[in-house]
């Protein structure tokens, strides 16, 4: 890897201009019809608009996401979301990998890459307590499946917002409440941090190896 910082641009960026021009063409059809069929056709024309509209939210919300959601620099990984951002040394990351799940039998690989800390500590004070609000609420899915799958106990995937205590530093609110939900998490699963796949530009194996080459020189280059 050559000393420069890498950009990658998130999926769900993407096609957010088509969306935008597709979701404003439909409205303007729909009121164009319904000057001339909202008598006869309310119910119809109220959900072509109530569509038109979605279409059109859609691509408003892709155009303000972040233009890159992940920078890799021969010194740290940075993660970027519309509600914050968080960093991390190279050095700091243990492992880097698939999250997978025991399903019916069957070992399943999610939507995600997961990294695992030498400690939470590591990136506890770079997160913010939007993004920690956010990050409680895109990890959803992931602490339903580990109850399910009795992973973790049903108990444990209630919010928690009491006082975290990490190192003598105590964290409280969401940031707290996210701490304890990476817990859970790494009981559940062996990360700390959850990469969704819609967060990268390319395949989960190829960003999976990308990271891992990009930890591999930082370790050569210490």
């Amino acid at each position: 890897m050559d000393k420069k910082i890498l950009k990658i641009k998130p999926k769900c960026k993407r096609h957010s201009l088509f969306l935008i021009v597709l979701g404003i063409m439909l409205l303007a059809l729909s009121f164009t019809l319904n000057y001339w069929l909202w008598d006869d056709f309310k119910i119809q024309l109220t959900i072509i608009m109530f569509a038109s509209f979605v279409v059109l939210l859609i691509g408003v919300l892709k155009k303000f996401e972040p233009s890159y959601s992940y920078k890799l620099t021969p010194g740290q990984l940075s993660f970027y979301h519309r509600s914050g951002k968080w960093h991390i040394k190279w050095q700091d990351i243990v492992r880097i990998g698939s999250v997978k799940a025991s399903i019916q039998g069957q070992l399943i690989e999610l939507a995600f890459i997961g990294i695992k800390l030498n400690n939470i500590e590591t990136i506890a004070a770079s997160v913010s307590p939007r993004l920690a609000n956010r990050l409680l609420h895109e990890q959803k899915e992931l602490i339903q499946l580990a109850v399910s799958t009795n992973e973790i106990k049903p108990q444990d995937a209630i919010i928690k917002f009491e006082p975290y205590n990490l190192q003598g530093k105590v964290y409280k609110g969401p940031i707290a409440a996210w701490l304890y939900r990476s817990e859970q998490l790494m009981k559940a699963y062996g990360y700390h941090l959850y990469l969704p796949e819609d967060s990268f530009d390319r395949s989960s194996n190829e960003f999976k190896n990308l990271l891992k080459q990009c930890k591999s020189y930082s370790q050569g280059t210490e």
